[in-house]
């Protein structure tokens, strides 16, 4: 059981962030028991992998030992169903209002329309899930009785727990959802999965479609579904977030029942919540259930309003219209000062931005299905951009749109890219970001994969030095190992970098051999704050001679679909698909920085060796071996610099003294617990 942050004044601030430091707690409801695990007389491996006595931070947190020829046999967990208290013993009381900078419109199938979350997911409570994080282990069963993999890997089987009811939204109490089974969940995987609905908007179809092939009703509570390669560690269904996927089931059947309009802006999940009355881009209600069999909600209503604006965000908190507000963290010690409490609502768990470095697609064919990809015809390589390798100049010559002129002697387009990231890099003073824009609440980070307090972080590493098909080779010329902890800040490194890659200073200081850089920003998952770093980038890149602008666009409608058809060559502040320091040490990085995940969302660059690594991660039973393949994942991509790491920031939420505790399960991506049903007020 881990203890509820709440904070207050500045000096508490600077403990905070000591406490911050030590602290990696699994967040958990409050005595809400560690579900039963059945384990395996015969020795072997556990469904993904999952070891039951394995403790939240002793050793492998989801292994078992492998046993004689059967080690690639999965055998069923049981998920004992949760009896945690029900709100204060009373049931639902009383209400609360939470400000949105954008409150979405409601998306009651995911699987059509923009690719957006919805206003019930951003309140959170109204879907549940098949599996949560708890006790070190991302495959916790909840609405999963218990899973197995086969021995060959080819399938997961699944038996669902019975009798949880779909709930009716407000207005249609009368009516009768139903309970979740095995033909919701086929439906809602098959029209939420790329490769089984190519029309799929749905946020998790592309991280469906890199593990599972189509799934089938066996009976009325036991499913099946392919598996594009083994996996026995995790699957993309956990509510933790196991292999960037991290939303719930909810029932799409409506569509056919009640016509796609209607399905579309009615939400209908099993959670502790239902929908209430919304309406687009301005307020949105749920409402707890009396009754529900995992956990009956504290709250009775919560109301998400949308306030685009700061000033008017803390004016309403000041004098309590709204009770809890994502802040930009700039605003977070002047509220502590003013006895206001930021809640981190999952202990331990950063968030982090870092420069994506789009563009560098490095894979020739599909990861999945081998299918020819022609990165050398895509618009990224329509001309010679200083930061993006072209490693087919010398693998297809005769492909390429341009032949590239401005390397040095003997330096191919990919060394001379990775120099000038590298320079971009190291010329970033992560310290004084963290000093002047975070009020020193903040870590820095060197890459989207490490950093202080990620699982693994060791400052005195470095990363070897890798040809760009992933193969460790010997140091030579410009080809050096990088630290992990980068001499950041240097710009006297950064210009002879520069000039080494074949760009140097002409008689006015400029290096107009480099030509233009645009770096993209928006209020990404660290909120407004990206921006104001975005500007402490580009000045600082300015002063290293190159000709440096900005440019905002919307990322759902404009960034994202580049990124989803690999179009995207600007570099982008934002968080990829690690999102956070919460997770196990031997998970594999995000589907979405290779192939695997087209024709979903991707962060638009591409290696061969992430998307060979991902599989062997996944199909990997020995979890030493995994975190070993792990760190070589991290040493490589530092080295090859696909992300330059910025910062990171503790997740959390501001809130009045009305609200007592709110400690939901761990999410690594969501900045804000999305367990509603875990906020306690004071009576």
């Amino acid at each position: 059981m881990s203890t509820n942050w709440l904070f207050k004044g500045r000096g508490a601030a600077l403990l905070f962030l000591a406490g911050l430091m030590v602290i990696a707690a699994v967040a958990c409801g409050d005595e809400d028991p560690t579900p039963t695990q059945q384990t395996d007389p015969t020795n072997t491996p556990t469904g993904g992998g999952a070891d039951p006595t394995a403790t939240p931070d002793g050793g492998d947190p989801a292994t078992a030992t492998p046993g004689g020829d059967e080690t690639a046999t999965a055998t069923p967990q049981s998920g004992a169903t949760a009896t945690p208290p029900t709100g204060g013993g009373d049931g639902p009381q009383g209400s609360i209002t939470r400000a949105f900078r954008q409150l979405e419109s409601v998306y009651g199938i995911g699987y059509v329309g923009p690719y957006r979350t919805s206003a019930t997911n951003q309140l959170g409570g109204v879907e549940e899930h098949l599996f949560r994080y708890e006790n070190g282990d991302p495959m916790t069963p909840e609405i999963v009785e218990s899973w197995a993999v086969d021995p060959a890997g080819t399938k997961t089987t699944w038996t669902i727990k019975q009798g949880i009811p779909f709930q009716a939204p407000r207005g249609f109490e009368n009516e009768d959802f139903g309970e979740i089974n095995a033909h919701e969940i086929v439906e809602w995987l098959n029209r939420s999965n790329s490769t089984t609905n190519a029309d799929s908007t749905y946020g998790d179809a592309g991280d469906f479609a890199a593990i599972f092939l189509e799934a089938d009703e066996i009976d009325e509570y036991t499913l099946e579904i392919g598996l594009v390669s083994p996996v026995y560690f995790c699957l993309p269904v956990s509510q933790f977030g196991c292999l960037s996927a991290d939303r719930g089931p909810h029932k799409v059947t409506t569509a056919d029942t009640k016509g796609v309009d209607w399905a579309r802006e009615h939400h209908v999940g099993t959670g502790p919540f239902v929908q209430g009355q919304c309406t687009p881009g301005d307020r949105c209600t749920i409402h707890a259930v009396e009754e529900h069999w995992r956990q009956v909600a504290d709250v009775a209503e919560i109301t998400g309003v949308q306030v685009p604006e700061t000033g008017t965000q803390l004016a309403m908190l000041q004098n309590g219209q709204i009770d809890l507000v994502e802040i930009d963290f700039q605003q977070v010690p002047a509220l502590l000062d003013d006895g206001f409490q930021f809640i981190e609502t999952m202990p331990g768990a950063f968030v982090g931005a870092s420069i994506l470095w789009s563009g560098n697609l490095w894979e020739e064919t599909h990861a999945r299905t081998g299918v020819a990809l022609n990165p050398w015809d895509s618009p990224v390589y329509a001309q010679d951009y200083a930061w993006l390798g072209d490693p087919w100049q010398e693998e297809y010559p005769d492909r390429v749109q341009y032949e590239d002129t401005n390397n040095p002697d003997g330096m191919t387009d990919m060394e001379q890219a990775r120099l000038v990231r590298l320079a971009l890099g190291l010329a970033i003073d992560r310290d004084a970001i963290n000093e002047v824009l975070l009020n020193d609440l903040g870590t820095p980070i060197y890459s989207e994969y490490m950093g202080p307090e990620y699982p693994g972080w060791d400052p005195d590493r470095d990363t070897g030095v890798w040809d760009w098909l992933g193969e460790r080779i010997d140091a030579e010329d410009t080809m050096q190992p990088v630290d992990w902890r980068l001499d950041d800040g240097n710009l006297e490194e950064a210009d002879r970098l520069l000039t080494e890659a074949g760009f140097p200073r002409d008689g006015s200081g400029n290096r107009p051999e480099f030509g233009t850089l645009v770096l993209q920003t928006y209020p990404a998952e660290v909120g407004v704050v990206a921006m104001e770093v975005g500007d402490n980038v580009i000045s600082t890149w300015a002063n290293l001679g190159i000709d440096v602008e900005g440019l905002q666009e919307d990322y759902g409608g404009v960034i994202s679909p580049r990124m989803r058809v690999r179009e995207q060559f600007n570099p982008v502040i934002k968080n990829g698909d690690v999102h956070s320091n919460v997770y196990p040490l031997d998970w594999p990085m995000p589907t979405v920085d290779t192939s695997s995940s087209r024709p979903g969302w991707g962060v638009a660059f591409e290696s061969q060796p992430g998307a060979e690594w991902l599989f062997e991660i996944l199909g990997e039973q020995d979890p030493t071996r995994r975190e070993e393949l792990h760190l070589d994942w991290v040493d490589y991509s530092l080295y090859w610099q696909q992300y330059a790491g910025l910062f990171q920031i503790p997740k959390g939420i501001m809130g009045n003294d009305r609200i007592e505790s709110w400690e939901g399960y761990s999410q690594h991506y969501s900045n804000i617990s999305r367990n509603a049903e875990f906020i306690k007020l004071r009576r």
